[in-house]
């Protein structure tokens, strides 16, 4: 597993255990683990519902309206 997370992020055994605590290696571990599981269950066809009114709200600051010329 760990030679897995050294390909995915394109670091040295030497950089992670110099510039990565045990907590943010198990972190991106986590992080790695939850997106592969995204991916999975999007090759199956599995898809995640968002509710309109989250998704509403999160695009509110990104869309910007212009009036006038």
């Amino acid at each position: 597993m760990f030679e897995f997370l050294l390909v995915e992020w394109h670091v040295t055994p030497d950089y992670i255990v110099v510039h990565w605590t045990d907590e943010l290696l198990e972190l991106m571990a986590d992080k790695l683990r939850e997106r592969k599981e995204r991916e999975s269950r999007a090759a199956r066809g599995e898809t995640e519902k968002v509710p309109d009114e989250v998704l509403f709200n999160n695009a509110s600051n990104l869309i910007e309206v212009k009036h006038g010329n």
